[in-house]
């Protein structure tokens, strides 16, 4: 008797990849760009410094870079050309570009999990 053999392969993992990861890029973008108003909020209303013209508080900003499926930043920086003194001079007292990215990461990453952990559950 002639033995029969059928090969079937059932890859079930690659197209739920395929769709787990631009919702998951997504997520985390409207994450990000719902923490990018907060911080720049942040940063102008805990600048520790006196403003004289209100320039370099204004000019305070937040701002969500990404490269789809590859890297999301959240960047925080001064628009006035002086904004870097006020960042170093005094040795950093007033500063307020690090204590608002430590008071930005705790809940963006809060954000950023929950978003992914609900994407993953939608697939």
């Amino acid at each position: 008797m002639a033995a029969s053999r059928g090969i079937f392969d059932f890859n079930s993992l690659s197209p739920a990849l395929k769709q787990m990861l631009p919702r998951i890029d997504a997520a985390v973008s409207i994450a990000f760009d719902a923490r990018e108003a907060k911080a720049e909020s942040y940063a102008r209303e805990n600048a520790q410094w006196t403003d004289r013209t209100g320039n370099a508080r204004n000019g305070l900003q937040a701002k969500h870079v990404a490269v789809p499926m590859v890297v999301h930043r959240l960047v925080v920086f001064h628009t006035m050309p002086y904004g870097i003194f006020l960042e170093v001079r005094w040795s950093g007292k007033y500063a307020i570009i690090g204590p608002t990215i430590f008071n930005t990461a705790p809940e963006l990453t809060a954000l950023v999990t929950a978003a992914v952990q609900r994407a993953i559950r939608s697939i």
